[in-house]
C-alpha cells in the first residue's frame, strides 16, 4: 500500500498538469449526480447552464499550481454564478474548496484566511439572494461554505507545514552529511600534514648527519683512513636510524592486513641518543637538563623531541659548529632553548624554511609557544614551551 502511494506521488510530481486534469474530471463526475438528480435535502433546481458553469470552473483547476489566486477567483465567480442559476445549490462550491486547499498549501496563512472568508461571504450572499431571506429552517443559507472552505484551507496549511518540516529535515540531513564529509577531508588533510612533518624531521636530521660525515670521510680518506672509516660508520648508523624511523612513520599508511612496525614514537627520553648523534656529526653541543623529562602526553612528548631535533639540525647545518641547549622540566610543561652562533649560511637564512614552519605548526597544535630568530649577540635562538596538559 505504501509503495503504491509513493509511486502515485512520484507520478504526480512528474506529471502535475495531467494529475490536475484528472482531479478536475473526477470532481465533475462526483458533483454531477447532485446537480442532475433532484434531492430534497439540496435546495435549488439545477439546469444545464449551471452544470456547464461548474465544469468550466473545475477545468480551471488544471492551472491551480501555477496560478492559485487566479484559479480561486475564477472558481469562486463560476461557483457563485452557478449557485444563482441553479437556485441555491451550494455543491457548486466544490471547485472553490479545491482552490482554497491549493492556496493553503502554497501561499501564506494570511492569503488562505482572507480567501476562505471571501469565499464563504460570496456564496452566503448568493444563497441569500436566491432564497430571498437570511434565515431558513437550516440557518443562514450558504453559510456551510464557510466551514467547507476553512476545512480545505486548513488541510492545505497542514500539508504545507508537513512539507516544510520534511524539507527542513532533509536539509539538516544533507548539511550533516556535508559536514561529515568536510570533517573527514579535514582529518585526512591533517593526517597527511602530520606525516609530512614526521618525514621531514626524520629525513632532515639524519641526512644532515650523513652529509656532514660523508664530507669528513672524503676529506680524511687518504690522510687518515681510520677517522674516515669512523665517519662512514656514523653515516651507516644515521642512515639505518633514518630508515627505521621512516618505516615507522610510513607504517601508519598501511592497511589493516599488513604488518607494520610497532616501535613507539620517539620522545624526550631519547634526547640523549639524539645529542650523541648530533655530537658525532660534528656539533660541539653543551646541554643541560633540569628535572626529569617524563610525564608528558605522547603527542606533546613527540612534539618536544621534534623541536629539539629540528633546532639541533639547524644548528649543525647553519651554525659555526657549537651550540648550547637547556631543557627544563616544569610543573606546567617542558621549556627548550637552543642557541648557536650562525655562520654565513645562517646569516642568509630568513627563518621561513619548511623545518621552522613545521616546528611552529607542531607547537601550535599542542597549544605551546615558540620563538625563533637572531639575537643581538650574533646567536640564533630557538625557544619553545610544550605544555604538560592539553589546553
Amino acid at each position: 500500500m505504501g509503495g503504491a502511494l509513493a509511486g502515485t506521488r512520484r507520478w504526480t510530481a512528474r506529471h502535475p498538469r495531467l494529475a490536475d486534469a484528472g482531479l478536475a474530471a473526477l470532481l465533475v463526475l462526483l458533483v454531477l449526480p447532485a446537480l442532475v438528480i433532484r434531492n430534497p435535502e439540496i435546495p435549488g433546481r439545477p439546469n444545464g447552464w449551471s452544470v456547464v458553469v461548474f465544469a468550466v470552473g473545475a477545468a480551471a483547476l488544471v492551472l491551480r499550481r501555477e496560478h492559485p489566486m487566479r484559479v480561486w477567483v475564477f472558481t469562486t465567480v463560476a461557483g457563485v454564478v452557478g449557485v444563482v442559476q441553479s437556485g441555491g445549490s451550494i455543491v457548486l462550491a466544490a471547485a472553490t474548496c479545491v482552490a482554497l486547499y491549493t492556496i493553503g498549501s502554497r501561499l501564506p496563512l494570511r492569503s488562505a484566511v482572507l480567501a476562505s472568508l471571501a469565499s464563504g461571504a460570496a456564496y452566503t450572499v448568493a444563497a441569500v439572494v436566491v432564497e430571498h431571506e437570511w434565515l431558513d429552517d437550516r440557518g443562514v443559507p450558504g453559510l456551510q461554505v464557510f466551514a467547507w472552505g476553512a476545512a480545505a484551507s486548513a488541510i492545505g496549511i497542514a500539508v504545507r507545514s508537513s512539507r516544510a518540516a520534511v524539507g527542513a529535515a532533509e536539509a539538516r540531513a544533507l548539511q550533516a552529511e556535508l559536514t561529515r564529509e568536510e570533517e573527514a577531508e579535514r582529518r585526512v588533510s591533517d593526517e597527511r600534514l602530520r606525516i609530512a612533518r614526521e618525514l621531514h624531521d626524520v629525513v632532515a636530521h639524519h641526512i644532515s648527519v650523513v652529509n656532514v660525515q660523508a664530507g669528513v670521510a672524503r676529506h680524511l680518506l687518504d690522510s687518515k683512513p681510520d677517522q674516515a672509516r669512523a665517519a662512514l660508520d656514523l653515516v651507516r648508523d644515521a642512515s639505518k636510524t633514518a630508515l627505521s624511523e621512516m618505516s615507522t612513520v610510513v607504517g601508519l599508511l598501511r592497511t589493516a592486513g599488513e604488518d607494520a612496525p610497532t616501535e613507539p614514537a620517539p620522545g624526550m627520553a631519547r634526547v640523549g641518543e639524539l645529542v650523541d648523534s648530533i655530537r658525532q656529526a660534528g656539533l660541539d653541543l653543551t646541554w643541560t637538563v633540569i628535572g626529569e623529562l617524563e610525564g608528558l602526553p605522547v603527542i606533546n612528548d613527540l612534539t618536544a623531541y621534534r623541536v629539539v631535533q629540528e633546532a639541533l639540525t639547524n644548528a649543525l647545518k647553519y651554525g659555526t659548529g657549537a651550540a648550547t641547549m637547556i631543557v627544563e622540566n616544569r610543573p606546567e610543561g617542558v621549556s627548550i632553548e637552543v642557541r648557536n652562533h650562525v655562520g654565513e649560511n645562517g646569516r642568509r637564512r630568513s627563518g621561513g624554511g619548511h623545518g621552522l614552519i613545521g616546528m611552529r605548526e607542531r607547537v601550535d597544535a599542542v597549544r605551546g609557544r615558540l620563538v625563533t630568530g637572531a639575537e643581538p649577540d650574533g646567536t640564533y635562538r630557538v625557544s619553545a614551551f610544550i605544555p604538560r596538559n592539553p589546553a
